[in-house]
């Protein structure tokens, strides 16, 4: 891989740019992804259910799983039998996103956007990292010249402060084409919609676009965020009417315009983030590496930790009907969080394989995704 320059102002700590080899871990089983997995179809095969599942999703009366090798499976007795569909790449998939119960949306590495419009059933792609580097390239490019013109054009009085910006905007537009020449190298990580139309696709390095047509077209919108050192965008959540946005280095981010605009968190952790979970009431909790969980009763203006007792680093949660919250993570680690922060139940599972979702059952249950598909569990009280 190339190495990107990184100004000396704004080098990153190395504890926290190894953050998203821990979260793409999860994914070491499906190997390196060749170059041509973005133009031959996944494989159609009996032991799909019980590969490595990354997420999974209730749709309707169904649920929608996706995992390696382009494996998207779909069951409609609550993860009793799955049943695999076909999938035009076999790039290793990590999230997925519903509007309703036809159209959605999955994402993955190699910067694919796969979509939807019959719930799961087929699906189309819609964009690979090539052309998100042509985006995010484009748009770097055209925001360095139209600072540089507007120096150009400014009174000497004026030019100090514009100037100090170019730096950042020249630093901006090498990486993205430092990106261009390496080719899909960056995942999505996770993606959120709106609607039908609009979304926004988040991933590695700063990675991140918006779409207002259900993903025909797509514009990048990194420097929507105050992001110079392009953290990785891990989880993109809606809680209430905001967004926010978990990330590396501590850093979380909230919109209150559906994603027009973000507003960097005061989170008093320097450790990576790996998802965001809270209610339409103001509750957080937000987790990530080594077993670090914060939860905030005021829509994230404050933050107080949460005493996990344990160090595995969580990759998931999920707001339970009842107001608790359930973790799980690496180790097999599973932590069940009531609506006061309290840790009311912990567990881990023998083999002590990675957990990389965790849903609520129909029947009040745990689903949960990991390196053998999706099993169930009960919600853990005590310690196990």
């Amino acid at each position: 891989m190339k190495k990107h320059r990184k100004p000396q102002s704004v080098l990153q700590p190395p504890r926290a740019r190894k953050s998203l080899c821990v979260l793409l871990g999860l994914a070491l089983s499906a190997g390196v992804q060749a170059s041509d997995a973005l133009d031959e179809a996944s494989m159609m095969s009996p032991l799909a259910a019980h590969s490595l599942l990354l997420d999974i999703e209730r749709v309707g009366d169904s649920l929608v799983a996706v995992g390696e090798r382009g494996h998207i499976l779909i069951s409609g007795d609550e993860g009793e039998k799955w049943r695999q569909v076909p999938a035009p790449v076999r790039v290793t998939l990590t999230n997925t996103f519903f509007v309703d119960d036809r159209f959605g949306w999955t994402v993955g590495h190699d910067g694919i956007v796969l979509k939807t419009e019959d719930g799961g059933n087929t699906w189309g792609k819609v964009l690979d990292g090539l052309r998100a580097n042509e985006l995010m390239l484009e748009h770097a490019q055209a925001r360095l010249s139209e600072l540089e013109e507007a120096i150009e054009k400014a009174p000497q009085e004026q030019r100090d402060a514009l100037e100090a910006e170019l730096e950042g905007r020249t630093y901006m537009a090498d990486d993205a084409e430092a990106f261009t020449d390496e080719g899909p190298s960056r995942p999505f990580l996770d993606l959120w919609f709106k609607d039908r139309n609009e979304g926004i696709v988040v991933g590695a390095f700063g990675l991140i676009l918006h779409t207002t047509d259900g993903g025909k077209t797509w514009s990048a919108w990194f420097d929507r965020l105050d992001n110079p050192t392009l953290f990785h965008l891990n989880a993109i959540k809606q809680i209430g009417d905001q967004l926010y946005i978990a990330a590396e280095a501590g850093t979380l981010y909230r919109s209150q315009d559906w994603g027009q605009s973000w507003h960097m968190l005061d989170s008093s952790y320097d450790g990576s983030f790996f998802g965001i979970t809270g209610t339409g009431q103001g509750r957080l909790v937000a987790y990530g590496l080594r077993g670090h969980a914060f939860q905030s009763e005021d829509w994230g203006n404050t933050w107080d930790a949460i005493d996990t007792g344990v160090d595995s680093t969580f990759f998931s949660g999920s707001l339970l009907q009842d107001g608790s919250v359930v973790l799980v993570g690496a180790g097999g680690v599973s932590l069940h969080i009531d609506a006061r922060g309290q840790v009311i139940g912990t567990d881990r599972n023998p083999a002590r394989l990675p957990l990389s979702k965790v849903l609520e059952s129909a029947n009040k249950g745990l689903l949960i995704a990991g390196a053998h598909g999706v099993h169930a569990a009960a919600v853990t009280e005590g310690k196990k």
